[in-house]
């Protein structure tokens, strides 16, 4: 028995806050979390406070039941199994996404990448691997991948501004990790700037405010 790959078209959906007919000055990529869905997740970021940025939700291109064979859907970004390819599909499908969405010629704007739980993975790979710059990152509940090409990764965020936030009661992340997990990536040049809130694993709208505003606002 041998394994054979075959590459072809596939659809794949992503949400934006607003009009794309609109010309923005801000612009911001938010990456779900596992078993999420991108039309419910892009709900976090339409706030007051963000009137002024159009936020676009790529959504994971597995879709699955989330409990049996019926009821709510939910999306991955990948699993372990093929998970190279899935790696450079979904790479590639975010790229097509910054293509289309983000004007490329004669217009100054920021892009950010916001990213949650299984997201943040996800938007490390793809920022080490795409071509396309962003003004902010910022990693909520979720860690840099241990496969990360992380010379690359740090060539890009090396003047980044990089922010870390995690829940003090998240089920996913103890202290302990999150211990850990700073000093792996600080031993490796990385400056995270980390904002703790009182919660779990979840997104809070106050805290959510207080980490992305300014970001927005430079």
């Amino acid at each position: 028995m041998s394994v054979q790959y075959l590459k072809f078209e596939k659809t794949g959906r992503f949400y934006v806050s607003g009009s794309l007919d609109q010309q923005y000055s801000n612009y911001c990529f938010v990456l779900h979390g596992y078993g999420q869905l991108a039309s419910y997740f892009i709900e976090k970021f339409k706030r007051p406070e963000f009137k002024s940025t159009l936020f676009i939700a790529p959504e994971g291109m597995h879709r699955f039941y989330l409990k049996d064979s019926k009821g709510r859907v939910g999306a991955s970004w990948m699993t372990k199994e093929d998970r190279l390819n899935d790696i450079s599909d979904y790479c590639n499908f975010l790229d097509l996404v910054y293509r289309k969405v983000i004007p490329q010629e004669g217009e100054s704007q920021r892009v950010g990448l916001f990213a949650f739980s299984q997201g943040v993975a996800t938007a490390c790979r793809w920022l080490a691997h795409s071509d396309y710059p962003f003004a902010y990152m910022v990693n909520w509940a979720g860690a840099f991948p241990p496969d990360l090409d992380f010379e690359k990764a740090l060539e890009k965020m090396r003047t980044l501004p990089l922010h870390m936030v995690a829940g003090t009661s998240d089920e996913y992340i103890s202290e302990e990790k999150l211990a850990e997990h700073l000093s792996s990536i600080q031993k490796k040049g990385f400056q995270p700037e980390l904002t703790r809130f009182d919660g779990g694993h979840q997104i809070p709208g106050e805290t959510l405010v207080e980490v992305l505003k300014p970001l927005i606002s430079s």
